[in-house]
């Protein structure tokens, strides 16, 4: 059959049907008894029930620029993986339970299989949650992206009762700050760590002295969830605050947290991914921009009274998370370092 003009002008329906085809029963592997309907319609339907006083908390994210890394190196599955993590924890932050997922995936000449990938990668990171994928959206757009460009972006809907609901407003100056380990760069500050590499002319197929595979691989490692973690938590302690550190760093972050307060971390309380050390050598940058572009190993902080701070580490340490005590709130605003 031969193309008609929107084909020629660069959209192709056939395109966007087989990546819809390849995605489908990723997709509708991780529909509960809530989701009702099918994929395909014209948004997702998700029955809410079992809350007495229920709120809603909402996000919405995207990949950044590590989506450039995943096409120089020819991976694209993670990063599926990277935007339901993203914002479920967002939505964990709140006191939220993430219960649903969409994405939304465009470029500017679709590649089905590629696309696949990706949304499979969402929905094996949904079902790992227990959260549904109910809907999304793919886009061919010429002229606006270019033939080899893939931007991804996702949002999440989570509930849980009024009660339940975590604000920070209950953080007192004396409270313990729990850093739970982060998996690597997750999604931020991509731009900074893709330009050092660039101006040290280090392929993403070298092993670094000291790392044990490829640069791309560790670059791409999947954004960490912490669901499990939260729950556990959240069964053990009191937690006041949480923050999951993104772009900003812990000083952009953590203070979302503390109701007003401030807080006194001591860096040297955590281990820092060797991926860090890489970026602040190869591309000498101050300690002061590697905090406020990196998570530096700290993915998300838990806020609770001291006298519960040690139950709170054996509590994740129990369910596997790395973690580790690394300062307290303090009166005043601001983040200070030791």
């Amino acid at each position: 059959m031969s193309e008609g003009p929107y084909e020629t002008a660069g959209v192709s329906i056939e395109r966007g049907e087989r990546t819809v085809k390849l995605m489908r029963s990723a997709v509708e592997a991780t529909y509960g008894p809530e989701v009702l309907g099918n994929a395909g319609g014209f948004a997702g339907l998700y029955a809410l029930a079992d809350y007495g006083e229920p709120v809603l908390a909402s996000t919405i994210d995207g990949v950044g620029t590590k989506v450039l890394v995943a096409r120089e190196v020819g991976r694209y599955y993670s990063l599926g993986a990277d935007i339901v993590n993203h914002c479920a924890n967002d939505v964990l932050a709140t006191g939220a339970r993430p219960l649903l997922f969409l994405d939304y995936v465009a470029s500017g000449r679709l590649d089905p299989e590629a696309v696949a990938r990706v949304v499979r990668g969402a929905a094996e990171a949904c079902g790992a949650l227990g959260v549904a994928l109910v809907g999304g959206e793919t886009a061919e757009m010429p002229g606006l992206y270019a033939g080899g460009d893939l931007d991804m972006v996702g949002v999440c809907v989570g509930a849980c009762e009024r009660s339940d609901v975590v604000t920070g407003e209950r953080v007192r100056a004396g409270d313990a700050v729990l850093g739970l380990a982060s998996s690597g760069l997750h999604t931020n500050g991509y731009t900074l760590a893709r330009k050092v590499r660039e101006d040290a002319d280090l392929p993403y197929s070298d092993v670094p002295e000291g790392f044990y595979r490829p640069l791309g691989e560790v670059y791409l490692e999947p954004h960490r969830a912490y669901a499990r973690e939260v729950f556990a938590l959240r069964d053990a302690v009191e937690v006041r605050g949480m923050a999951h550190v993104t772009g900003g760093g812990l000083p952009g972050n953590l203070p979302r947290a503390l109701g007003g307060l401030g807080a006194r971390l001591d860096a040297s309380s955590w281990e820092e991914p060797a991926v860090f050390a890489l970026i602040r050598a190869l591309g000498s940058v101050p300690e002061a921009e590697m905090r406020q572009v990196f998570n530096l190993g700290v993915g998300f902080c838990a806020v609770m009274p001291p006298d519960e701070a040690e139950r709170g580490l054996e509590t994740l340490r129990g369910v596997g998370c790395a973690a580790w005590r690394i300062g307290e709130v303090v009166e005043g605003g601001g983040i200070g370092f030791a």
